[in-house]
């Protein structure tokens, strides 16, 4: 059997609720990444043509100047950057495509991309990622964050039996 050198989810979870509390503290808020993807886009397209900034839906984001200073453009470039240096040190980088048996790279890339942007749509959709209401809703006792959770993790279980057979004897 192959020897991992993960963390314990419990102690992980303990100093991700840890973090998520400081981050109430010194922040004002709590944790989440669509943000700081809606923040990039901004600046983005600001950058090719400042009259965006009157755009009804960006120039929230450009209101108060660089859209990219902002604590949550800080959290998940903090968030790049420790997940490397931590695959780093437990020698866990090794670039690969991981797919089913019969999916070629290209069409396990094409479904990852055309996931991505549906899930980006999605969220931009319900104003907020996963991992905001996971945490952030969870955590301030929402109860429309928890119950999208176990509607989460519900469907995710329920679709997991049209999935498993294809994902055996991933390459």
């Amino acid at each position: 059997m192959k020897e991992n050198n993960y963390w314990s989810p419990v102690i992980a979870g303990i100093i991700l609720g840890i973090a998520l509390f400081i981050s109430f503290i010194i922040a004002g808020q709590g944790m989440g990444a669509s943000g700081a993807f809606a923040r990039a886009t901004a600046q983005a397209t600001f950058t090719i043509d400042p009259a965006f900034a009157h755009n009804a839906y960006a120039g929230k984001y450009l209101k108060h100047g660089n859209a990219l200073l902002n604590w949550t453009v800080l959290e998940v470039v903090g968030i790049f950057i420790g997940g490397l240096i931590s695959a780093l040190v437990a020698r866990r980088i090794k670039p690969e495509i991981t797919r089913a048996k019969g999916y070629s790279s290209g069409k396990r890339l094409f479904f990852a991309f055309l996931g991505g942007v549906i899930v980006a749509a999605a969220t931009r959709l319900t104003r907020g990622c996963t991992s905001g209401q996971a945490l952030d809703g969870a955590a301030t006792f929402s109860v429309g964050a928890w119950i999208f959770m176990l509607a989460v993790f519900g469907s995710g279980f329920l679709f997991s039996f049209l999935f498993k057979k294809q994902w055996k004897g991933v390459e």
